[in-house]
């Protein structure tokens, strides 16, 4: 689970910058934040780890394997292909985000073919990119698959999509940051 920043002085302490929720004065949804996120897995995880059917005596149950099973849940059924997220001659296969999203399980493959689900990138110029369109898949954002992580469930993917708008504006914060 990540780290909750509220206050202004854990922001600073993790390197951080900006105005805080409580600087804001302003807290999350009740529902949908990462709060509210959070004590829907850990319920789910104390119902799994209390079941009863589950057979195994509760001295050798694993909350740790309760939270991995929970998370292997929120990108079931995906099947995603990555462009132009890793650098060239980088294994795939140990980028982070492709470890996330098996994580959150997904399975990843470097080919397209019908039962690819998704297609991860940030420029919807490429020849992935266009696949996905022309074969009415989807193609998100990276922050897609780090925002599933960070709430615990799949989000909507209507909310990341990358079309020639926010690969510009992507492309435009980028270079302030670089500048900054």
């Amino acid at each position: 689970m990540e780290r909750y920043n509220y206050f202004s002085s854990s922001l600073r302490q993790w390197g951080f910058s900006g105005n805080s929720l409580s600087e804001r004065k302003k807290d999350e949804s009740e529902t949908d934040g990462a709060l509210a996120s959070v004590l829907n897995v850990l319920r789910r995880a104390h119902q799994m780890f209390f079941d009863p059917d589950l057979g195994i005596d509760i001295e050798k149950r694993d909350v740790r394997q309760m939270l991995n099973t929970i998370r292997r849940e929120i990108l079931s059924g995906c099947k995603i292909v990555f462009s132009r997220v890793f650098p060239t001659k980088f294994q795939p296969e140990n980028h982070q985000l492709w470890k996330l999203a098996e994580q959150l399980g997904a399975s990843c493959s470097t080919e397209l073919d019908p039962s690819v689900t998704h297609v991860v990138g940030m420029d919807p110029g490429t020849q992935k990119a266009q696949w996905a369109v022309r074969k009415n898949k989807f193609l998100v954002h990276p922050r897609w698959i780090e925002a599933a992580s960070y709430l615990w469930k799949r989000l909507p993917e209507d909310q990341f999509l990358v079309t020639p708008q926010t690969s510009e504006k992507h492309a435009e914060e980028s270079k302030h940051t670089t500048e900054e």
